[in-house]
């Protein structure tokens, strides 16, 4: 993940992010469409199970009533805000105004 993000990456517990992010090209692990393989990435693992998730980028449902994987990325940008619900309750907020974006 290192090519992702700085060593000083820290998620601290009202779900606000701080650290480093790097400026990614190419990444095909995060989607197979070109457009989406390019920018930020935030990767993380739940340690809440269930059975289903939901994702919100700032405030509107991405993904629905997926099933559940713990090990989640997201493409992100400054501005952005996303929460995690597992089996409709809300599990965490993340939030990256507080993170640096280099390049």
């Amino acid at each position: 993940m290192s090519e992702l993000v700085g060593n000083d990456l820290m998620v601290k517990a009202d779900g606000s992010v701080t650290g480093t992010f790097h400026h990614v090209t190419g990444y095909t692990e995060f989607s197979s469409e070109l457009d989406e393989q390019e920018g930020y990435y935030f990767s993380f693992h739940l340690t809440k199970t269930g059975s289903k998730m939901t994702f919100k980028k700032n405030g509107s449902p991405t993904k629905q009533n997926i099933e559940f994987d713990p090990d989640i990325i997201f493409r992100v940008t400054k501005n952005d805000t996303f929460e995690v619900l597992v089996d409709n309750q809300s599990v965490v907020t993340f939030n990256f105004s507080g993170a640096t974006f280099e390049g």
